[in-house]
């Protein structure tokens, strides 16, 4: 009897620390994400797998008003994250290509000497552990750039988990070697960038005189 309730508790050990396997691509639309949601939600380890589905969909300029849709879901806001002053700064990150590393480091098997390297749509992530506060828990996991674990705030609300406080996930941590590589060389012209100091066109004036051509 102990062996067969040992043999269990390490299955739902490692099934808990290895929780995260992504599906092939992250979800298309609002629509996929939502279903998904309605299982996946149920564990707050498959809601926070959502949640960083959606900061990766963010992160994509392209998908990024889709997006923006999915965390507000995952975070339950009652407005879009942009016009909350409360996320400013998460929503600055995700918009700077200079950050995005921060929520790369919540990937296993990145790390600052591979420049926290991963695929969006296929990535897992690693959790520690858990413990309850009086009306949520904290859901810890690792950051592959931080010294200890970082904690999401999880509340569950109508059987599904949700992101109540995610700012730990976009709290700093070390820098990648490609942006300590950058600083290192700074002063080196064989490591800029083609196009690096090229200087934008000026805009336009809309009051600028038109010249006239006469024929």
């Amino acid at each position: 009897m102990r062996k067969f309730l040992l043999c269990t508790l390490l299955i739902a050990a490692a099934l808990f620390l290895s929780f995260g396997e992504a599906r092939a691509a992250l979800p298309k639309d609002y629509r996929e994400f939502k279903a998904r949601y309605q299982t996946e939600g149920k564990t707050m380890e498959g809601a926070a797998h959502l949640y960083f589905e959606a900061v990766f969909g963010y992160l994509n300029e392209k998908t990024r008003p889709e997006a923006s849709k999915l965390l507000r879901y995952a975070m339950y806001l009652s407005m879009p994250l942009e016009q909350s002053s409360n996320y400013r700064t998460f929503v600055n990150r995700m918009k700077d290509p200079g950050f995005h590393y921060i929520f790369r480091s919540f990937a296993a098997g990145t790390s600052p000497e591979n420049s926290y390297a991963m695929s969006p749509d296929n990535f897992k992530l690693n959790f520690v552990s858990k413990r309850q506060e009086s009306d949520f828990y904290h859901l810890f996991l690792r950051s592959t750039g931080a010294d200890s674990p970082r904690s999401m705030w999880m509340q569950k609300k109508d059987g599904l988990w949700y992101v109540i406080n995610n700012a730990s996930t976009y709290a700093e941590v070390r820098a990648p070697k490609s942006a300590l590589d950058a600083r290192k060389n700074a002063h080196d012209a064989d490591f800029d960038e083609p196009g690096q100091f090229d200087e934008p066109e000026p805009e336009k004036d809309d009051d600028e005189e038109i010249e006239i051509i006469k024929w």
